[in-house]
């Protein structure tokens, strides 16, 4: 380990000005260096904890540590001696300036240090998290990932075959003193009748693992033999970047705010070091990319053989994909995109794969914290320029997807606005999450853009009709929690809450004078909600049970 030098007369003289004690020759360099051996001890158990690719990139991070260190404690002695502190100087004509200039070089140094001790937790996480398919070396890591969990499922397997035999763990090979203890404990601890040292679920956890690493690798070795081609449009040019594994999206002119809310929408991010908006390259950036109006390719051919696609009376068709995940891992052999002219035929495929195993099986998170999707139903406009999804099934729970809302062409279609609304009512959302939010009940979500007879959706209509009829405070806190009064309202009472709006609403509306026409469209479509909606049924046997206990009967 490399020590970088202590300037000992700039501590000296550190010290001279703050204190009336002599300073220990060497003491600076010592305690700089008790730091960064702790540094070391802490580097050296990290490595013993992970694969031999990460101990060079450890090693780097303890050499940038010991070397910044050294280079703040320098500078901590160097902004001490500038200013005597006034018990060493006395208060007569003190430069109280200069000792707020030094006092604020003295914070600035000290949020510097803090910075620096940030090294060690880096240290800490190396090797500990996922493994990004950016990183050049992602395959080696994967491989060890995956020999490492292989080695582990061999071993849990071949410690539970001994205690099945022997009926005791002494003795067993691989374990010492200390792990025998610790897996007795371990099965002292639970509660099934004849406990194994290694329980099923670690087993199946691990193998699925396994599994999940092997498909990585397989996914990532066939990603570097696919090639993407980009595209002029008008204005600029889209192009796949392979070497920095980016999908660039290049301007002649800076585009207007409308557009860059696009870009970002869809996903895209300014690079100011590259002057470029991208994205990370895959087939996820294409379908983005190409969803954008303002990208649309200056000339565009059919290929050669291509199935012909189904049109649809609404100006929308739809498509499914099997599997998601297996597009966004960049799989080589990945699902098919399936296109349906009908919702009718959408929703038989849909409902032929939604209740396969894959749909529900417990998966690592994706890098926003959510399950991976896997099935997905969407929308493609007639002319193919258009696509999103709609509906994402992750983890056994359908997700609707907001990307509709991103655009003023999609969030104001009347036709959207529909098949939203008839996938709502006929294969129904879980979970929402709005940009920027963590995920919502579907029920309980505020949804202004289509028509779903879901609590929210009744509130917040309700909310608007009465800030017509009354006036109401606009400030969002306050909007929020009349809303979620009233959806818990809903939610308690069921369908006979909702018969007593509607008549609220009906008298409400008639006794007002004036009504405006934007007023009696906003009481229309509350009505109309307000039709849909059907309870949950758990209101009926709530009532029910009370009934039964009255004193009277």
């Amino acid at each position: 380990m490399k020590y970088y030098p202590i300037d000992e007369s700039l501590a000296r003289r550190a010290k001279d000005m703050n204190s009336f004690y002599d300073y220990q020759e060497g003491s600076a360099t010592a305690a700089y260096r008790q730091e960064v051996d702790k540094a070391v001890q802490l580097a050296e158990a990290q490595k013993r904890k992970v694969a031999p690719m990460y101990h060079e990139k450890i090693d780097r991070l303890l050499d940038t540590y010991a070397r910044k260190l050294a280079e703040n404690t320098n500078k901590q002695n160097a902004v001490a001696c500038r200013v005597p502190s006034i018990l060493i100087a006395g208060g007569s004509n003190f430069p109280v300036r200069k000792k707020e200039k030094q006092n604020r070089a003295a914070d600035a140094n000290m949020a510097e240090w803090r910075e620096i001790q940030g090294l060690l937790d880096k240290i800490r996480g190396t090797g500990m998290g996922g493994i990004s398919a950016d990183d050049p070396e992602a395959l080696q890591k994967l491989e060890a990932k995956l020999e490492s969990h292989e080695r582990l499922q061999d071993q849990m397997k071949a410690v539970n075959a001994y205690f099945r035999k022997h009926k005791t763990l002494e003795g067993c090979p691989g374990l010492d003193a200390v792990e025998i203890e610790k897996l007795k404990a371990s099965m002292a601890r639970d509660w099934r009748a004849e406990p194994r040292p290694y329980p099923s679920f670690r087993l199946t956890n691990n193998n699925a693992v396994i599994r999940q690493t092997k498909q990585r690798i397989a996914e990532l070795s066939a990603r570097a033999e696919a090639g993407y081609e980009g595209w002029s449009f008008d204005g600029g040019a889209v192009e796949a970047n392979q070497a920095a594994n980016r999908l660039q999206i290049t301007f002649d002119e800076k585009p207007d705010a409308g557009t860059r809310a696009a870009l970002k929408g869809a996903g895209f991010r300014w690079a100011p070091s590259a002057g470029v908006w991208q994205r990370q390259l895959n087939d996820n950036a294409f379908r983005a990319a190409k969803g954008l109006e303002f990208l649309r390719p200056l000339s565009v051919e059919p290929q050669e053989g291509a199935e012909p696609v189904p049109e649809a009376e609404t100006g929308w068709r739809f498509y499914i994909i099997a599997d998601l995940k297996t597009w966004a891992d960049n799989a080589g052999d990945r699902s098919p995109l399936e296109r349906f002219s009908s919702f009718e035929e959408a929703k038989a495929r849909f409902d032929e794969l939604r209740s396969l195993d894959y749909n529900s099986e417990t998966v690592e998170p994706a890098p926003d914290g959510r399950p991976p999707a896997r099935l997905p139903l969407g929308l493609e406009s007639a002319g193919g320029l258009s696509a999103m999804d709609v509906l994402h099934v992750r983890q056994g729970k359908n997700y609707l997807v907001t990307d509709f809302t991103q655009t003023e062409q999609t969030r104001n279609n009347p036709a959207v606005s529909k098949i939203l609304s008839r996938v709502s009512k006929e294969i129904g959302f879980d979970l929402v999450q709005p940009a920027g939010q963590p995920p919502t009940p579907f029920e309980e979500w505020d949804n202004p853009y289509f028509s779903s007879g879901t609590p929210g959706s009744i509130a917040a209509r309700y909310y608007d009709f009465l800030h017509e009829c009354y006036p109401l405070p606009k400030e969002e806190k306050s909007r929020n929690e009349q809303v979620m009064e009233v959806v818990r309202f809903l939610q308690q009472d069921g369908k006979r809450g909702a018969n007593q709006m509607t008549l609220a609403v009906a008298a409400m509306a008639s006794a007002a004078e004036g009504v405006s026409e934007g007023a009696k469209t906003k009481t229309d479509a509350l009505i109309k909600e307000l039709a849909l909606f059907k309870g949950s049924g758990k209101e009926k046997a709530r009532q029910k049970g009370q009934r039964g206990k009255s004193p009277e009967r």
